[in-house]
């Protein structure tokens, strides 16, 4: 295999990009970042890094081939069947693999960290000259929400950057949610699954968990910590968990079967023909769910009034960033339709609110005082969740801070 052929400074944004911090493991999760995609720039676009992103998990990808074929050469080589047996059975499983790629991207917090100071870097100023490669304002929407005393406003502190990814506008913190909460979607399932709960049923039952159970984006790493609760964020993790599910099987996305990453050839694994550097492969993961704006958060009503407020000011700004290819302003109705179909991933539920619950949106706010149009999640609600609510529980929380780790 080869590098894309960008240049040893190009090399060293993407190791930056996919190395945790030293010290990470030892450093309890904390939630990442809250983002912004309404107030962007239009002085100047943002750079596609989505072949950037995409080459970064092609070299995780391969590093596990490499290093799993070695401990299979190792295997091979134990003469006692069973212990030989046990021991490439272990190589092979599923689990082992997302494992592998869960910790090559490092706790979710961390990983937010160290891609801004990626994008950031002089190599990625000289890559990307003229144009931004990640983007965050002072003056964001979450600058004058809560009361200085509420510790919900640490969170907020600082963040995190919007970037372009593959035409798509994205918040760094999504990858914390992609990697970190999309493998302990892929972890529950597999338990559920392995104990005989039907695929279907475990997937229901992951998806409810983490969008209002107690870990989850209505209770202590969402609404309950900052005051938002993002459908975005559940989108992220939900297509992380495809992604995990998609190392080593066939997955459904936008009706279109997409084969596995990593196959066997006898005992050894090797890359699938289309995860190639500079073959995007990780495109497919990656949609307009993950904003923000387009698919609007939840907010608890001491934010939502000091959020709409920006939006209103910000309107003529908000609508030049989301023009079409052509420059033109788009309608009240495009925005009410697209967060409509972003409901569902591709008609598979992750967990929405639903729309009726997500009152401050750039159709609510950027076109005058009518309202629009809100929708239920198609299907019903089933496995949506309801905020605000808040839930506690040690032997959870306890959970929350190992699994970040």
């Amino acid at each position: 295999m080869r590098w894309i052929d960008l240049g040893k400074r190009d090399r060293r944004i993407i190791r930056a990009a996919t190395a945790a911090a030293a010290i990470a493991a030892a450093i309890p999760g904390a939630r990442a970042n809250e983002t912004d995609q309404f107030l962007l720039p239009t002085d100047r676009p943002l750079a596609e890094v989505g072949p950037l992103i995409s080459h970064a998990h092609y070299l995780v990808l391969e590093d596990f081939v490499e290093r799993a074929n070695e401990r299979v050469s190792r295997a091979r080589r134990i003469k006692e069947s069973y212990a030989r047996e046990r021991a490439l059975r272990a190589i092979h499983s599923p689990r082992t693999v997302a494992n592998h790629v869960r910790a090559a991207f490092g706790p979710g917090f961390f990983e937010t960290l160290e891609l801004e100071n990626a994008l950031r870097s002089h190599d990625a100023r000289s890559l990307y000259a003229g144009v931004h490669a990640a983007y965050k304002t002072s003056g964001w929407i979450y600058s004058s929400v809560h009361l200085p005393i509420d510790p919900r406003k640490i969170p907020l502190s600082l963040p995190s950057s919007t970037m372009r990814v593959f035409g798509h506008y994205v918040g760094s913190d999504k990858f914390g949610h992609f990697h970190d909460l999309g493998h302990l979607y892929h972890q529950d399932y597999r338990n559920l699954c392995n104990s005989g709960v039907d695929p279907a049923e475990a997937l229901r039952r992951v998806v409810a968990f983490y969008a209002r159970g107690p870990i989850s984006e209505a209770g202590a790493i969402g609404f309950f910590a900052t005051g938002v609760f993002s459908n975005a964020d559940l989108a992220a993790n939900y297509l992380g968990f495809k992604f995990y599910l998609n190392l080593t099987e066939p997955i459904m996305l936008d009706g279109v079967e997409h084969p596995p990453m990593l196959v066997r050839i006898g005992d050894y694994w090797a890359l699938n023909h289309h995860v190639r550097a500079g073959s995007d492969f990780f495109r497919v993961f990656v949609s307009d769910h993950w904003n923000e704006a387009l698919n609007p958060c939840v907010y608890e009503w001491g934010a939502a009034g000091p959020i709409a407020r920006i939006l209103r000011d910000h309107a003529d700004q908000i609508l030049t960033v989301y023009a079409d290819e052509s420059g033109n302003k788009r309608s009240r109705e495009w925005f009410v339709e697209k967060a409509r179909s972003l409901i569902t991933c591709y008609g598979e539920n992750y967990g929405h609110s639903g729309l009726e619950k997500a009152t401050v949106t750039i159709a609510s706010c950027c076109f005058g005082e009518t309202e629009p149009e809100k929708a239920e999640p198609p299907g019903g609600t089933e496995g949506a969740a309801t905020a605000p609510a808040a839930y506690a529980g040690s032997a959870a929380m306890q959970r929350a801070a190992s699994a970040a780790q």
